[in-house]
Order: structure tokens, then sequence, then C-alpha cells
């Protein structure tokens, strides 16, 4: 029998990457959304963007190559 997923586990895709558009902030929005239509929206500054930019790019050069 296949395993059920866990109900309070959502798995999100990223459907926006902007400018934050509060101008306090100094970085990205990141839009999230869930199957269930869940939405949330992530803001980094630009130090935290520019490590998940590195993250991102890491984990795609295992898969896919440089």
């Amino acid at each position: 029998m296949a395993e059920r997923p866990d109900q309070k586990e959502h798995e999100f895709m990223v459907t926006a990457v902007e400018p934050a558009r509060e101008p306090t902030l100094d970085g990205v929005a990141v839009t999230l959304v869930d199957a269930r239509g869940g939405r949330v929206r992530l803001h980094m500054d630009t130090d935290m963007a520019e490590l998940l930019r590195e993250r991102i790019s890491a984990a795609l050069n295992k898969t896919i190559g440089p």
C-alpha cells in the first residue's frame, strides 16, 4: 500500500520572484503557492537572497551539470 502524505505538510511551488514592495526592505519577495491554494510570501534581504541563489545553483549543478 502506498504511503499517505502527511496532511500537515504542504508542497509549495515558486510562482513569482520580484523586488520587495516595501520601501524599507532591500531585497526580494518570493511567492509560493501550494495545491490547496495556500499562498506564502517570503521576504529576503539581499544577503539571504544571495545565499539562496548559491544553494539553488549548487543543487542544479548536481542534477544537470554546470
